[in-house]
């Protein structure tokens, strides 16, 4: 019976997200704009082997791995794969994505079960299933569905070696390998590799020893940073400069710390008959390591200058991290939906439950027959954490929370279970 509800809650999952997928349901079209014509431009580029027409002075040449390193090129590969597999097609792209949400939704009941027990993990899984956001997203060319997959793989992962000293390494070297397309896909998620050793060594085993810690470091980081590495090659033959994975890091300071766009299409001397999406080539007189360089200088003069309005605008952030609904790209039909159905779901249920379950975690360390569930949802709160970390650092939207989500879902569905125990009939 259990199998047999799980089986449900997945195919489910599927069935919603291919209807999004061949339907677009309130969306009237294909959304491909902005950030999405630039990384379909990309992989294309990719597969014809040339060069992508960028705004900066360089003229790139064609490079194995792609010519822009504008954003982690991570989901370049993975539209370039499908593409190459399928055509150009993005229906195409929205049912790989489908199947990659579906498999997300297993890895949550996987992380639920784990943590916090089979009946956790299911309910889990079933809100994970119809949870709107986590639909929408697959529909469209953004690199969500993707990063926040192969983070819930890596957290599994760790979870697995951390319980079970058979296979523990290479348990490790895989996660290692899920972190590293994690942060080829959002170099931002690198934030949470010293998170998840520092819960291996401190939290999972109590410091097991100098020698246990390096070799766990080594299983650990070692793939991670060969799966960066031929990036940072690639970005250096391209720039002659180090860069570990990408050049928008100072846009998006700049933007968290006194910038705008329009301030931004300035520096870049875009004009402003500017259509979205046409390709630019050469129109700033800056470098893409310069303007990065540039945007960075920018953002902290602005810190040094309004060190007071810099700390004021920090509750905004947050608030449109963790409470504002607005789904961009969304059309207008879907983002009234997502907004409305978010609202319940989101505000009232899964960011008050998955709060609440601190304080059951908090309750639970103290208790030497549930210490183990207190130490993997330590875990889960690490990896939050770390999304506390994007506002803080750069500029926040609503949908920077969406590769974390799964662990609030996880926690909130413990704080039910949890809950229903407590206040059921004896």
């Amino acid at each position: 019976m259990s199998r047999v509800t799980l089986a449900l809650i997945l195919l489910t999952a599927l069935a919603i997200r291919l209807v999004n997928a061949f339907l677009l349901p309130g969306q009237a079209g294909d959304l491909i704009l902005s950030d999405m014509k630039g990384y379909d431009r990309a992989a294309l580029a990719l597969l014809r082997q040339e060069p992508l027409a960028v705004h900066t002075a360089e003229r790139y040449l064609f490079h194995p791995l792609g010519s822009d390193t504008y954003h982690p090129p991570g989901y370049y590969y993975f539209l370039a794969a499908v593409y190459a597999s399928f055509g150009h097609s993005y229906l195409a792209v929205r049912i790989v994505q489908a199947v990659l949400g579906t498999l997300t939704c297993l890895l949550i009941y996987l992380i639920g079960k784990s943590v916090l027990g089979e009946a956790a993990g299911k309910l889990a899984a079933a809100v994970a299933a119809i949870y709107p956001p986590l639909i929408f997203y697959t529909g469209v060319l953004l690199t969500e569905t993707l990063s926040t997959f192969s983070l819930a793989a890596a957290t599994w992962i760790v979870l697995r070696a951390s319980r079970e000293p058979t296979w523990r390494y290479r348990r490790l070297v895989l996660a290692g390998l899920f972190l590293g397309l994690s942060a080829l896909t959002r170099s931002v998620l690198l934030i949470v590799v010293p998170v998840v050793f520092f819960w291996l060594m401190l939290f999972a085993e109590r410091w097991p020893g100098w020698t246990k810690a390096l070799r766990s470091g080594v299983a650990l980081c070692v793939p991670l940073a060969l799966v960066i590495l031929p990036v940072t090659l690639r970005n250096y033959q391209i720039h002659r400069e180090f860069v570990l994975i990408s050049t928008n890091g100072g846009v998006n300071f700049f933007l968290g710390h006194g910038g705008n766009n329009n301030w931004k299409n300035a520096i870049r001397n875009i004009p402003d008959d500017y259509q979205e999406g046409e390709p630019l080539v050469g129109v700033s007189d800056r470098t893409a390591t310069e303007e990065e360089a540039y945007f960075y200088e920018l953002g902290w003069a602005y810190i040094r200058l309004q060190p007071l309005r810099t700390l004021r605008t920090l509750p905004a952030k947050f608030c449109k991290m963790y409470w504002e609904t607005n789904y961009w790209p969304a059309s207008g039909a879907q983002a009234d939906f997502l907004r409305s159905v978010t609202r319940i779901f989101w505000g009232v249920l899964l960011l008050p439950l998955s709060l609440l379950g601190l304080v059951f975690t908090l309750l639970r360390s103290h208790r030497a027959t549930a210490e183990p569930t207190a130490k993997t949802a330590w875990l889960l709160y690490g990896i939050i954490f770390c999304s506390a970390l994007i506002p803080l650092i750069f500029w926040a939207q609503t949908r920077f929370r969406v590769p974390f989500v799964p662990y609030f879902i996880v926690l909130a569905a413990g704080t039910a279970v949890e809950l229903y125990r407590r206040l059921r009939p004896t």
